[in-house]
């Protein structure tokens, strides 16, 4: 995931992007991955989906 990409922290006014710290895949959910990200300044976590998407 590119640096842009990445979502930024709700909890600072300017726009502090925030570390994909891990990624979770989700059984019931097999073309969605979770990721975990958390903000560099506050240590706030947030998830989100990351679409996997495969080449042919």
């Amino acid at each position: 995931m590119d640096h842009e990409d990445a979502p930024s922290c709700e909890r600072h006014e300017d726009k502090v992007p925030m570390r994909l710290r891990s990624m979770h895949s989700d059984s019931s959910r097999p073309d969605t991955v979770v990721g975990l990200y958390e903000c560099p300044e506050c240590g706030y976590e947030r998830r989100r989906p990351i679409e996997a998407t495969t080449a042919a």
